[in-house]
């Protein structure tokens, strides 16, 4: 089983230079609010020195679709990541229009709402499973309750499942063992100071070998 790896959050040539090292599947650039935040001409600079076979994905929160294009287009990305609440029918316009490839992530409450996810199954390409956390979309650095993943699989039949949320050297093992997620996704958990760390992306990216 080959595991996906995305390293989230880059900002600069040397985050991504650490996780090229590695030969990690995905970069993630951030364009919503957030301190990770960058800019179209920024995640193209660092992206010209990516290789092709690594995807370079944009998360976005709740933007309008003129701007999802306008960015995509832009900064030259592989794939589009909604982390807001966007549609079923805003995922399909954009897949229809960009021919990109778009994800949507999905906080996990453990409650009844959770059944909604079954209405993005026919119109992205992945789920990306993350934590919950009133009035914060995404990078929470939490951990979600890993139970809920197999019947988020049962609902989702063979749409690729992505795990978020306070992954990081110690727990990210025991979550591919058990679980056997498509892809995880990483982020604070390969920093230090706030910033990306060589050696924690080395160790993370082991560790999610070793165990696939």
């Amino acid at each position: 089983m080959s595991v996906k790896i995305k390293i989230c959050g880059i900002m600069d040539h040397a985050a991504a230079r650490a996780a090229v090292h590695q030969s990690v599947t995905h970069l993630g650039f951030v364009f919503a609010s957030s301190k990770r935040q960058v800019n179209a001409a920024t995640a193209r600079a660092i992206g010209e020195g990516i290789p092709e076979y690594i995807k370079r994905v944009g998360v976005f929160v709740n933007a309008p679709l003129n701007e999802l294009v306008r960015i995509g287009q832009e900064a030259n990305l592989s794939v589009y990541q909604l982390h807001g609440d966007e549609s079923p029918e805003l995922c399909r316009i954009l897949k229809e229009m960009t021919g990109k490839e778009v994800w949507k992530a999905w906080r996990v409450r453990n409650n009844a709402d959770d059944h909604m996810i079954e209405r993005y199954g026919s119109a992205v390409d992945a789920i990306l499973l993350d934590s919950y956390r009133a009035g914060q979309l995404g990078g929470t650095g939490q951990v979600f309750h890993w139970g809920c993943i197999p019947e988020f699989r049962r609902r989702l039949g063979t749409v690729p499942l992505f795990v978020a949320g306070g992954l990081t050297v110690a727990n990210v093992s025991a979550l591919i063992s058990h679980y056997r997620p498509d892809g995880v996704d990483v982020s604070s958990g390969v920093e230090l100071n706030g910033q990306k760390c060589p050696h924690l992306i080395e160790r993370f990216v082991k560790k999610v070998r070793e165990s696939a």
